[in-house]
């Protein structure tokens, strides 16, 4: 067993360090070789070229009247012992009549079309130096790189032979200096583990060596462990007490959480009954008072008819008064009725339109080309900056609704009375959403006020024929029917801005 954990243990430790001092010698020995390859790389194509150079005027010297001439075999004969010559690959000679003659090294293996290296030949005639024709030699390196490889291939036997001869030495050093102790080392703690002992004995006494001291700190270190787990066990008691605890704490937080959340859901159920009562109760009290008033002068007038003292001028005074209550009465039904809408809008999602595909930019335009007068009236400048072609699937008339409720929110809230301003509308898109932002320079929102804006039932002008659920209806059609947000930003004095988000 104790040779089996040995050779297990050797395998592990070597095996890493051979893979280290490989992974370094490798790397080592391909620096070098990259450098080498560079190096004498460059040193070979210089000396290359310059034997073509020196090839290329000694053939120019050789061939020159044979050129001229132009004679086929005598060429051949002349330039076949050059094709021998590892660096050409094949050469072509060329008179200024346009006769070529090209000889590769090997049959079946015809030049390229463009040579690698080519010059004019000249023919000294009478003094004067005459082109008779081009010279192209079509030179081949692949002797460089066979050079080349042959010397890395040596470099790298070289190597491999370092590293079998290091593997060796290294495996016998760390097995005698290193994997003996720890395997001694190894041996002693797995035989306190199954002996379950609270202490560790020595097992290399006498080594008088760093494995000595090591085994030493384990030994003080399984006695400190000892008293530890004492201390872990006493903890783990505690734990579990403070752990019952905070369950028990938590438990109570919820239900805690879950009153107050009750609590504040009843609140709001009570503050929106009383909106609606109040909204409701001030039209119907107008039509009863009215009502009465037109039943009480109903009974006037039957009382003189029946007693034949109804004049003409009685019954005009009493008719114009039952149509003032008449219209009184037309005109808060019709408010109430406008109120119960108000209250369903805000009460559900408005999916009574058929969704269709339709250019939000050109819709918005018609909206707000329709409030137009109403802007107009109030002295308040209309500014539209609608990106184009948006095109959208959806219920045009919620945008309807949202865009002339902001509007009117601007003519009642941001100016005061006959002061004026500008509204500006904007359409964009903004990564995978399109933005829809209406802001204006008036006289904003105070911050205590910014968090119930889209309260229901919530004006700061109250009694003056607004309800308070224009914002509400917005931020219940952004939220539930496009699935957007909506957001707004104000200062006093400074004006105010609505932001809505919807996926694009």
């Amino acid at each position: 067993m104790a040779a089996n954990s040995t050779s297990g243990f050797s395998l592990k430790l070597t095996g890493k360090l051979l893979v280290v001092i490989t992974v370094i010698l490798v790397s080592c020995q391909l620096l070098m070789s990259g450098f080498y390859w560079v190096t004498n790389a460059q040193k070979l194509q210089q000396a290359h070229q310059q034997h073509l150079q020196q090839l290329q005027i000694t053939l120019g010297q050789t061939i020159a009247i044979d050129v001229w001439n132009f004679n086929p075999g005598s060429l051949e004969v002349l330039l076949k012992p050059y094709l021998n010559d590892e660096a050409i690959k094949a050469i072509t000679v060329r008179d200024m009549q346009q006769n070529q003659l090209t000889l590769p090294r090997t049959a079946g293996n015809p030049a390229p079309a463009t040579a690698r290296s080519s010059q004019p030949l000249f023919l000294t005639i009478a003094g004067n130096n005459e082109q008779i024709g081009q010279l192209q030699i079509i030179d081949d390196i692949t002797y460089i790189h066979q050079e080349l490889r042959q010397n890395l291939q040596r470099q790298f036997t070289e190597l491999l032979i370092m590293l079998v001869l290091l593997a060796i030495g290294l495996t016998f050093t760390l097995h005698l200096l290193v994997l003996r102790p720890l395997c001694k080392l190894h041996h002693a703690l797995m035989e306190a583990i199954q002996n379950k002992t609270d202490t560790v004995q020595n097992p290399l006494l006498g080594l008088h060596d760093e494995f000595e001291e090591v085994a030493a700190g384990m030994v003080a270190l399984s006695d400190r462990l000892s008293g530890d787990m004492q201390q872990i066990l006493q903890s783990q008691t505690a734990l579990m007490a403070a752990k019952e605890k905070t369950e028990q704490a938590l438990q109570d937080l919820k239900q805690t959480q879950e009153a107050l959340l009750q609590s504040e859901k009843q609140a709001s159920l009570g503050a929106l009954v009383s909106g609606v009562a109040h909204e409701v109760n001030t039209p119907l009290g107008i039509i009863i008072t009215s009502v009465t008033c037109m039943h009480e002068q109903l009974h006037r007038i039957h009382k003189d008819m029946t007693a034949g003292k109804l004049t003409r001028q009685v019954l005009q005074d009493n008719v114009s008064s039952l149509l003032e209550a008449a219209q009184l009465i037309t005109h808060n039904a019709d408010r109430a009725s406008q109120l119960v809408t108000n209250f369903k809008l805000l009460a559900k999602e408005q999916s009574t339109e058929a969704e269709r595909s339709f250019d939000l930019s050109a819709y918005l335009t018609e909206v707000l080309q329709s409030l137009q007068p109403q802007l107009a009236k109030a002295h308040i400048e209309l500014q539209m900056q609608l990106e184009p072609k948006i095109t959208l699937v959806g219920m045009p008339g919620l945008f309807h609704q949202v865009l002339s409720t902001m509007v009117s929110n601007v003519i009642q809230h941001a100016y005061p009375r006959g002061e004026g301003g500008y509204c500006k509308v904007e359409l964009y898109r903004q990564n995978q959403f399109l933005m829809l932002a209406l802001s204006d320079g008036g006289q904003g929102i105070e911050h205590d006020q910014l968090k119930h804006v889209f309260d229901p039932f919530y004006t700061t002008q109250l009694g003056t024929g607004t309800s308070g659920l224009g914002l509400a209806i917005v931020h219940r059609i952004v939220r539930s029917n496009l699935c957007g947000q909506i957001s707004v930003q104000s200062r006093e004095q400074e004006g105010t801005r609505f932001e809505i988000q919807i996926p694009a």
